[in-house]
C-alpha cells in the first residue's frame, strides 16, 4: 500500500510539472505573439490609439495579430463576426481609417451587451449588429449552442468570417459553434474568404475546425490552413485568393 500512495503520488507530481511547463510555454509564446503584434501596428496611430482589452474572454495576442494583418493586407469587402467584443472595435476602426468601402456585419447573441458596448465604443456606421438569441440545437444527438436564425445569412457571401460566438459548447464531445458549417456548405468554387477561427485549442472548436475543412475537401475547394498558437489557438483557413493568409 505503500509503495502504491508513493507511486501515485510520483504520478501526480509529474503530472503537475508537465502542466506547469505547459502553461508556461504557452505564456511565452502568448509574449512572442504580443511583441509581433505591437510591431505590426507600429505606424498605425489609429490602431496605437486603440482601447482594446486583449486576453482573457476578448482574443488573445495571436488573435489580434492575425485579424489585423487580415484586415491591413487583404482589405475584405464583406466582413461577418460571430459575437461582439474587442474584434468589434478593431474592425469597426479599420472600416474607419483604411476600409472606406467594406462592410461589417455582426451576430450576436445579448442585445443588453450591445446597449452597455455602445456606452464605451463608437461602431462605424458602416457596422450593423444582428440580434440573434442563444439556443440550443440537436446536431447529430448532441445539444449545441447556436445563433436562432442564422439560416437567414447562411446564403450571403462574404470574403472574412470571424468566429467567436456563441459561447462555446463545453462539456461534449462533438462540435462547438457550428454555425459556420451553414456558410461553407453554400459555398461554391468561386467564392474566395478567410475563415479565422478562435479557441481552437478547445475540443469542441477543433472539431468544427476540422468539419469545415471536410465540407471544403468535399466541394473540391481549394483551401490552405494553420493554426497559431499562444495561450490559445486560432485556427485560419484561406482559399486560394487569400492562401498566403496561412504563412504570417
Amino acid at each position: 500500500m505503500i509503495l502504491f500512495n508513493s507511486f501515485k503520488n510520483l504520478k501526480m507530481f509529474f503530472y503537475k510539472q508537465k502542466k506547469i511547463q505547459t502553461d508556461i510555454k504557452k505564456q511565452t509564446l502568448e509574449l512572442v505573439w504580443a511583441h509581433r503584434y505591437h510591431d505590426s501596428i507600429r505606424g498605425s496611430e489609429f490602431l496605437e490609439k486603440l482601447p482594446l482589452n486583449i486576453g482573457r474572454w476578448a482574443g488573445n495576442y495571436t488573435f489580434f495579430y492575425v485579424l489585423s494583418r487580415t484586415l491591413m493586407e487583404y482589405k475584405p469587402l464583406k466582413i461577418i463576426e460571430f459575437g461582439l467584443g474587442e474584434s468589434t472595435k478593431m474592425i469597426s476602426a479599420y472600416l474607419e481609417c483604411k476600409l472606406l468601402n467594406s462592410q461589417h456585419l455582426v451576430i450576436e447573441q445579448n442585445e443588453d451587451w450591445l446597449n452597455n458596448f455602445r456606452t464605451r465604443f463608437r461602431l462605424s456606421e458602416r457596422t450593423k449588429v444582428e440580434i440573434l438569441p442563444q439556443i440550443k440545437v440537436d446536431y447529430e444527438g448532441e445539444f449545441i449552442n447556436a445563433y436562432k436564425g442564422i439560416e437567414k445569412f447562411t446564403k450571403n457571401k462574404y470574403d472574412l468570417f470571424l468566429i467567436d460566438g456563441p459561447r462555446g459548447t463545453l462539456g461534449n464531445d462533438g462540435l462547438s459553434r457550428i454555425d459556420i458549417l451553414g456558410f461553407v456548405e453554400n459555398a461554391e468554387n468561386s467564392d474566395q474568404f478567410i475563415i479565422i477561427f478562435d479557441d481552437c485549442q478547445r475540443k469542441g472548436e477543433q472539431t468544427t475546425f476540422n468539419a469545415i475543412c471536410e465540407i471544403l475537401n468535399d466541394k473540391n475547394i481549394f483551401f490552405v490552413k494553420n493554426e497559431f498558437r499562444g495561450n490559445k489557438t486560432v485556427g485560419v483557413i484561406a482559399t486560394e485568393k487569400y492562401k498566403w493568409i496561412a504563412s504570417i
